[in-house]
């Protein structure tokens, strides 16, 4: 059985094992594995401001999402890019679809309208999770990266979690957002 809940500083040696096999192929731009200080580091830079979902099979990370700002200009602040990563042997199992319908739950309680994923082309899989989430390809940045010695595409996937004609409220942090509501949506 696979559990959700947020992630804590705690989590950082579990979750940059996970990440770790990403960085050898292009479905990340990160081409060093980053100390384990650095990443916990960027788990605390989240916390409170964006969710960081951890899954979990028998109490064990193996998978993570987390939400973060597309652009520091403040008129983007309604936008959110995500990134989800899980172990290799657990991919392919339909978890990358509940922890992003988990993650936009908890982005349109913050506020957030809209949402952006990045896909490193080639990733057919990632592609086709953003399709089946009901993103659209919004448009492909060109020979946009440079990894493992070629350029490659960036395909931008977008999806309206909230209103985008209504003019918004002031965006929550994810620590200003009813405790109860967001454990009911990590226990679904």
């Amino acid at each position: 059985m696979h559990t959700f809940r947020l992630a804590t500083p705690d989590d950082a040696e579990a979750l940059l094992k996970i990440y770790e096999p990403y960085i050898a192929t292009t479905v990340t731009n990160e081409t060093q594995v980053p100390a384990l200080g650095e990443f916990r580091q960027r788990i605390v830079e989240r916390d409170g401001a964006y969710p960081y979902i951890v899954c979990e099979e028998d109490g064990r990370p193996v998978g993570y999402a987390y939400g973060s700002r597309l652009f520091s200009r403040a008129a983007y602040a309604w936008s959110a890019e995500l990134s989800v990563y899980f172990s290799t042997d657990h991919r392919g199992r339909g978890l990358g679809r509940a922890i992003y319908g988990k993650l936009f739950d908890l982005l349109a309680l913050q506020g957030v309208r809209t949402v952006v994923g990045k896909v490193v082309r080639p990733n057919e899989k990632s592609d086709h999770l953003h399709e089946k989430m009901g993103f659209e390809l919004v448009g492909t940045l060109r020979a946009a990266s440079w990894k493992l010695g070629a350029w490659h595409d960036v395909h931008l996937w977008e999806k309206h979690i909230g209103d985008v004609e209504a003019e918004p409220a002031p965006l929550l942090r994810l620590s200003e957002v009813d405790p109860e509501k967001v454990c009911a949506i990590l226990e679904a």
